[in-house]
């Protein structure tokens, strides 16, 4: 039997031992990686404490802009509130406090009859969209006759039209009798017969139905 060679002590000495190369390796390895993961879980972290940051500016104004709207809503001076309300809608624009003070800017220039303020201020308050999505409806009627009062008759058709076609139903009864009267003024007389007719289909039990029966008799004649 051939023996192999043997290795002496001083070669054995050279070579690098095969436990230590290993464990070098392996700790090379968790070195890069841990540093990978340190910069990533920096930056998780980082963006954890940036998301909460924000998150409490948000609480933070949301609660300035309900404190300020509800210390103006009630202000004798209605010239006042309509200034003070502006101020919150304008500082506080990201926020539904904001978004309430520019409605109530809105109703409070269509009681003073100004109502080409009052369908600005609900058009910018639409604009943001930061409501429930069951309000839109409310802020387009009240758009709606701001624009009817303003003489805007045929965008008020349109804002009218766009609310009877939403689903929401709870405004529909008040809408279609408003569109159909929209269309009387504007002389359409066959879209609001059309309307009127939806009118009846749609609420047949209606406290307003012997009046809209007696409106469609006139376009009989």
């Amino acid at each position: 039997m051939t023996r192999g060679k043997k290795i002496s002590r001083k070669e054995l000495l050279k070579k690098p031992d095969e436990f230590i190369t290993l464990s070098t390796r392996i700790v090379n390895l968790i070195t890069a990686n841990l540093q990978k993961t340190i910069l990533i879980g920096s930056g998780g972290v980082l963006l954890a404490a940036a998301y909460f940051g924000y998150s409490a500016y948000q609480n933070r104004q949301e609660r300035l802009a309900h404190e300020k709207y509800f210390s103006v809503i009630e202000l004798p001076d209605i010239e006042t509130r309509i200034k003070k309300l502006e101020e919150i809608g304008k500082e506080f624009s990201g926020t539904k406090g904001g978004f309430d003070a520019q409605v109530a800017t809105g109703h409070l220039y269509y009681q003073k009859k100004e109502f080409p303020k009052a369908v600005a201020a609900y058009q910018g308050a639409l604009n943001k969209g930061n409501f429930p999505p069951a309000f839109r409806p409310l802020i387009q009627e009240s758009l709606a006759y701001a624009l009817e009062q303003k003489g805007d008759l045929q965008q008020a058709a349109a804002t009218f039209s766009e609310i009877a076609q939403g689903k929401e139903n709870f405004l529909k009864e008040d809408v279609l009798l408003s569109l159909a009267r929209v269309y009387e003024k504007l002389n359409k007389s066959q879209e609001a017969k059309s309307t009127y007719q939806t009118f009846l289909k749609s609420f047949p039990k209606s406290i307003y139905a012997p009046l809209v029966k007696e409106r469609l008799v006139k376009f009989e004649k």
